[in-house]
């Protein structure tokens, strides 16, 4: 089907360039800015997270929890995996897998039998998905205190197809806490891994989380479905003046490759080859405490580096995104360009209401397309990046330490959507 051409929200949304995060702005790029409207979610197509790969049969691929493409009205699944083929804005989503294995169920007969939230991955949210030496990978992730913005509790395990999605098994090896929306950093059509590692980010949190995290893997199947078999970056050495990460098999050691208290949500990160750069999107929400850190609006935050590790600058942001509740932003690596410098964002947005808001964007895959300016002076820009600011060790650990502490407030929750009393049941 092809998306619905939506007007935007804000006769003045733009990307700006103010910089008002903790990092250096990028002095390789040096403004971003829309040039395409708002394009809503196909008609046959919705659900949110949709990490997205560009698979070796040219097609892209997306994961989409609590909802699917093609399922009766009223009905979801709790994951389930779609084929994206065309160029935008004339794209379409077609189911991948047997739609009847398992079926999808309305929020009635879920409430009745809870056994009917599934999907091909079973009964767990996926935030990651991946494609490696023509495999496909998705998390499974662990159920969390969803209704108050609890840490992750880890993934049951990471599943493995090597159909392009059409069957799926489960090794169930158990990822520990706070794993939760790990995700895959996207490279290359099928995956390029040039160093022989597969890398992945995650947070401790849903919404407006602290730190960001990252791991690694062989790109096998033996390797990424084992977590004895992954490294986290838990230190920095420096080479010829330059930080790099240390590795250790012990998740309790990472440290954040970044940090921005309380601001970091559903981050997912794309490479852009012609530009060598990797492109860090995220969102962070106005409401600090739910239910008003989904309904009160959020901002959308664009960073670049050099390596998925860092040290990642400012591109650019823009305020009310989605709007005004967007969250999980990404770019597809299938629809970059060839200069690497138009490139087209997807997002979810609206699943749970709004506080006086437009928030005509769609619960399901939004896109937009965006243009990226470089500075003519490539030496500059390497410049302005080695000088960037990078936390100590120390500073890195205690931010760490202070993120993964359970809060401690209690609120009252306001009325929900069907959706989110689901999920929030499934979280206690």
């Amino acid at each position: 089907m092809v998306g619905m051409l939506v007007v935007p929200a804000f006769a003045d949304a733009r990307l700006l360039r103010g910089n008002n995060t903790p990092f250096a702005s990028s002095a390789l790029i040096t403004s971003a800015n829309w040039i395409s409207p708002r394009y809503g979610p196909p008609s046959n197509q919705s659900g949110d997270i949709l990490p997205t790969v560009w698979a070796d049969d040219g097609n892209q691929y997306t994961v989409m929890n609590d909802g699917g493409t093609g399922e009766p009205a009223g009905e979801i699944w709790k994951q389930s995996m779609a084929q994206i083929t065309g160029t935008p804005p004339k794209i379409k989503f077609s189911h991948v897998g047997d739609a009847s294995a398992p079926s999808p169920a309305s929020f009635g007969q879920i409430r009745q039998n809870r056994t009917l939230w599934s999907g091909p991955l079973g009964p767990y949210y996926s935030s990651g998905l991946v494609e490696a030496d023509h495999v496909l990978f998705a998390t499974q992730e662990k159920n969390w205190s969803w209704g108050t913005n609890g840490l992750f509790t880890g993934l049951a395990g990471i599943a493995y197809s090597t159909d392009l999605g059409q069957h799926w098994s489960a090794p169930t090896r158990a990822f520990p806490a706070p794993l939760g929306n790990l995700d895959w950093v996207q490279r290359g059509q099928g995956g390029h891994y040039v160093d022989g590692y597969v890398y992945a980010i995650a947070t401790e949190r849903e919404f407006n989380a602290t730190n960001l995290i990252m791991g690694r893997s062989r790109p096998d199947v033996a390797s990424m479905t084992n977590p004895a078999k992954w490294q986290w970056a838990s230190g920095w050495r420096t080479h010829h003046g330059v930080p790099w990460p240390v590795y250790s098999r012990s998740l309790a050691s990472a440290v954040p490759i970044a940090s921005w208290a309380g601001h970091i949500t559903y981050p997912q990160m794309s490479y852009d080859a012609p530009l060598h750069q990797y492109l860090l999107t995220f969102t962070h929400s106005y409401g600090t405490r739910p239910p008003a850190i989904w309904r009160w609006g959020s901002e959308l935050d664009i960073l670049a580096a050099p390596h998925p590790w860092g040290p990642f600058s400012f591109v650019a942001r823009e305020m009310n995104f989605g709007p005004s509740n967007g969250y999980d932003p990404g770019f597809p690596l299938g629809w970059i360009s060839r200069n690497g410098k138009q490139l087209w964002l997807k997002w979810a947005a609206n699943f749970d209401g709004c506080a006086g808001l437009d928030c005509s964007g769609g619960y399901g895959f939004n896109y937009r397309q965006l243009q990226l300016t470089v500075a003519a002076s490539p030496a500059g820009a390497r410049s302005a990046a080695a000088a960037a600011p990078r936390l100590s060790h120390t500073k890195l650990r205690a931010n760490a330490r202070a993120a993964y502490a359970r809060p401690t407030h209690h609120w009252r929750q306001d009325p929900v959507s069907p959706k989110a009393l689901l999920r929030q049941a499934a979280s206690n």
